[in-house]
């Protein structure tokens, strides 16, 4: 498996970190990343610039239609919507979601019906 970072300044990353990767790479480069990948997991922290960072347009549209999207960061770093939607038309194979923006889940939330979705109750840790 081959693990590629994506960050806002790859250039700060410690040497230990670049250890756990094989490649850091900028937002510059987050269009192809996401284009190659197999899993794209989120694990972005809650900040006014992150909010639907993950949406059809920045990420989903541009995936494989065999990977799976996985968020362990913040729930409002996700457009439910267009998730719901890149599952529902195969434009993504599935998605894992530890977080959600509103927890607990509505009842009502269309991410309920969709069976490639693999839902846990906030417990990455």
């Amino acid at each position: 498996m081959k693990v590629i970072g994506v960050k806002r300044r790859p250039e700060l990353t410690s040497e230990e970190h670049k250890s756990y990767a094989d490649e850091i790479v900028g937002l510059d480069q987050l269009d192809r990343v996401v284009k190659e990948a197999d899993y794209v997991v989120g694990v972005l922290p809650k900040h006014e610039t992150t909010g639907d960072f993950f949406n059809m347009e920045s990420c989903f549209s541009k995936m494989k239609k065999s990977a799976v999207f996985m968020n362990i960061g913040r729930g409002t770093t996700v457009d439910e919507d267009h998730l719901v939607d890149a599952l529902k038309t195969g434009k993504i194979a599935g998605a894992v979601l530890d977080v959600f923006k509103v927890e607990p889940l509505p009842k009502e939330s269309e991410l309920w019906k969709c069976p490639n979705l693999l839902m846990t109750p906030h417990c990455a840790d």
